[in-house]
């Protein structure tokens, strides 16, 4: 991807989050600042297809917004897969807490001892040229049986990643990071990014 758009007038290592997800962003920017890499925010609406593939709604996302802001942005998707619910509810996870909420996504859940579930992140790196890079991030653990928390967002409150007794949205900021779908694809692209020498 050499010798495209600046991802920044003046550093290279400063990239473009198209979202309007403030913490998104926070996220983002938490996991890259150890690499030296530094993350902007391009509060912009997202075009999204209509997909069950995370990763084709955040690639084209992407490739229309660095086309459209003519600079190379990154475009995060992701989604909360249940497996009791055969992935619902999956990409339209945003939706479906906007509408029902955490409340009605465990009234759904309601009697299921079946509680497996995963979080699952897209990240798709567009320049305007055209050319994209792929990256994810995936995290298996259980949905409790209330919601617990105030911090994170979305369906933290009641997912508990394998391996603890904390669901997102009591475990913190650390917490998060350490376990977190996002921070693992984030993590990626930095990893990437260094080979790359981008």
């Amino acid at each position: 991807m050499h010798g495209e758009a600046d991802t920044s007038p003046s550093d290279k290592r400063t990239l473009w989050f198209v979202t309007q997800n403030h913490h998104k962003y926070q996220e983002a920017r938490r996991t890259l600042d150890p690499f030296g890499i530094k993350i902007r925010l391009l509060d912009s609406m997202k075009t999204e297809i209509q997909s069950t593939n995370l990763g084709e709604i955040a690639k084209f996302a992407a490739q229309e917004a660095a086309k459209k802001h003519n600079r190379t942005v990154l475009v995060e998707d992701s989604g909360l897969f249940v497996k009791a619910l055969d992935g619902f509810p999956g990409p339209f996870s945003s939706y479906v807490h906007d509408t029902i909420g955490v409340e009605g996504l465990l009234r759904l859940m309601n009697r299921q001892t079946q509680r497996e579930a995963y979080f699952q992140a897209s990240l798709a790196l567009a320049s305007p040229r055209g050319s994209s890079q792929e990256f994810s991030g995936k995290v298996h653990g259980t949905i409790s049986h209330k919601s617990a928390g105030n911090q994170g967002f979305g369906f933290d409150p009641i997912f508990i990643p394998r391996g603890s007794r904390k669901t997102f949205a009591q475990g913190g900021t650390e917490f998060k990071d350490k376990y977190s779908h996002r921070a693992i694809a984030f993590r990626k692209l930095a990893l990437w990014l260094i080979r790359t020498k981008i």
